[in-house]
């Protein structure tokens, strides 16, 4: 029994579907995670004319991108403080990381095996062998050879986000009695440097 498929589109990079735009009115949720084991494409077609050096340094490779804006045109890639634009590409995404490079963090001793202390990230890697992202860290410049789960690892940085509209409060009310004559201190002004 023979099957057939609905036709699908696909965008290959570094034919001429590079020259056609994306759909009006994509959004793509962001941020996420990904890693670029293999070159997506021949050529630099797909990469910003301003980041080619870069990105031929960093990919292929098992580093682990966060995609974090998309201009219409270009992904916006980070690693850690550096950024690269790319075209929509074919890449592996990974879950969801909560750490970055160059982040302080701490190594947790899990009783013994590792050296605990505090350290910084000195890089993100996918592991296709354990199906993992897989930190990387270092002390002053000495970098460590032996790679890190996440649940050897604990954040040093919080990040607070508060949502507006989330929580309603109501005004504070005072428990002095009305009756009371409050002390009027005057105008406030800055202080005067003669």
């Amino acid at each position: 029994m023979r099957r057939s498929f609905p036709y699908v589109k696909l965008w290959i990079v570094g034919t001429d579907n590079m020259s056609q735009k994306t759909p009006p009115g994509y959004r793509p949720e962001l941020p996420d995670w990904g890693v670029y084991l293999r070159s997506p494409a021949a050529g630099v077609d797909w990469i910003h004319p301003d980041d080619i050096s870069l990105a031929m340094q960093w990919i292929p490779s098992s580093r682990v991108f966060k995609r974090v804006r998309w201009d219409g045109e270009f992904y916006w890639l980070m690693y850690g403080p550096q950024s690269l634009r790319v075209r929509p590409t074919l890449w592996n995404r990974v879950s969801n990381v909560d750490l970055e490079v160059g982040q302080q963090v701490e190594l947790r001793a899990r009783h013994g095996a590792h050296e605990a202390g505090i350290y910084r990230l000195a890089d993100m890697c996918f592991s296709p062998l354990h199906n993992r992202v897989e930190f990387y860290l270092r002390r002053d410049k000495l970098r460590i050879r032996k790679a890190f789960c996440r649940e050897d690892l604990l954040s040093l940085q919080v990040h607070y986000a508060l949502r507006s509209g989330y929580y309603q409060h109501a005004p504070p009310k005072s428990a002095l009695p009305n009756d009371i004559e409050l002390l009027n201190v005057g105008d406030v002004f800055e202080d005067q440097v003669e």
